[in-house]
């Protein structure tokens, strides 16, 4: 089964988010001038951190090549989830996976890691998360919810946006949206700017059914995350070269205090997906060289790059260093089994439909 397409783009995408976590997590918040004046041009290795491990970055110590963060540790949660629950998951089902992380936490780092997110899912509305900033912290890690809804990009929008309780706002929008982005790129001919509009299309008309038709001929509605992407896929279009983009995305999103917030890892990552025509590497790097948040946006760039070609695409000197560099998760494990999840339910799908033709 790990010969089939399938696999190869279930694997691709967990590395690819991985790779571009562990790539970007050591230089976060340096500009490209920084990192090119320190590792002599565009970053395309792993290099060590220049901290010490927090909560919301490594666990490793600094020298360790290729450690990821915690939004790559945040998205096998979601795999946890999706193997607790044998497909698609519910919401109890990661809150379940989110008690079970923090009360086995094996060291302080972990139980901090875990703790805003299991304090939201059993608190619900009463708490409120990362101080009520619309956060990247759904968008981050959830790509694997793309892949257990695979090809159905409709239904995994709903799926991310009911997940998406980690965060609020039109951050929870836009951790629907990658979703929606993902499991387009499940498909086995799956287009560059197919996987944007779908993304798109599956937003609008869940966004249509929840808020109205009179709210969405009002002129001054506004969406942010359609509003900043739209922007940016045109840069993203006429450029076609993802270091090129940096300054007029900048430009373009530069505005509020906060680092990590959701619009800012939505465009950013789709921006590079699309300027660098779906390859991996280059989506990647773009998102490591723009700044602020990188980490986050070379993961998400990555994953679903990663998606949309397979992991046969993965720059191969990527890819066991990460493996190395964080022992304590088996992505290729993951794989497997989020693999034989979506196998399963395609079976009964199958099953369903054939009922279904009997009563036409």
């Amino acid at each position: 089964m790990e010969t089939s397409r399938l696999f190869k783009k279930v694997y691709g995408c967990l590395l690819g988010g991985a790779i571009g976590d562990a790539l970007g997590g050591p230089v976060e918040h340096w500009t490209p001038e920084q990192i090119r004046e320190t590792y002599g041009g565009n970053l395309d290795r792993f290099v060590p951190y220049d901290r010490p491990p927090s909560h919301h970055g490594q666990f490793g110590e600094g020298e360790r090549l290729g450690a990821y963060t915690d939004d790559t540790r945040l998205k096998h949660l979601y795999c946890e989830a999706i193997i607790h629950a044998g497909g698609k998951p519910r919401a109890g089902d990661l809150a379940h996976v989110l008690a079970r992380a923090y009360h086995r936490a094996p060291d302080a780092m972990t139980e901090g890691f875990v703790e805003e997110y299991y304090l939201k899912a059993i608190w619900g509305r009463d708490k409120v998360i990362f101080g009520g900033e619309p956060t990247n912290g759904a968008i981050m890690a959830n790509s694997p919810l793309g892949l257990i809804a695979a090809c159905r990009p409709d239904e995994a929008y709903q799926l991310g946006f009911d997940l998406a309780f980690v965060t609020d706002g039109h951050a929870k929008t836009a951790a629907a949206m990658m979703v929606a982005a993902i499991a387009e790129a499940m498909r086995p001919n799956a287009t560059v700017d197919g996987v944007i509009e779908a993304a798109r299309a599956a937003h609008l008309r869940f966004a249509r059914r929840r808020e109205g038709d009179h709210w969405h001929a009002t002129p001054w509605r506004y969406d942010p995350n359609l509003t900043f992407l739209d922007r940016a896929l045109v840069i993203a279009r006429h450029e076609r070269d993802v270091f090129a983009i940096r300054e007029p995305l900048v430009e373009l999103l530069e505005w509020g205090h906060l680092f990590s917030e959701s619009v800012h890892t939505l465009v950013v990552a789709l921006s590079m997906f699309v300027a660098a025509g779906g390859d991996v590497k280059q989506a990647i790097m773009g998102a490591v060289m723009y700044g602020r948040d990188k980490d986050s946006y070379a993961s998400v760039a990555g994953a679903l790059a990663g998606a949309f070609h397979g992991v046969d695409a993965v720059p191969p000197e990527w890819i066991q260093p990460v493996i190395d560099g964080n022992p304590d998760a088996d992505m290729r494990e993951y794989a497997r089994r989020i693999m034989a999840l979506i196998a399963a339910d395609y079976r009964q799908a199958r099953r369903d439909l054939d009922d279904l033709q009997a009563l036409l």
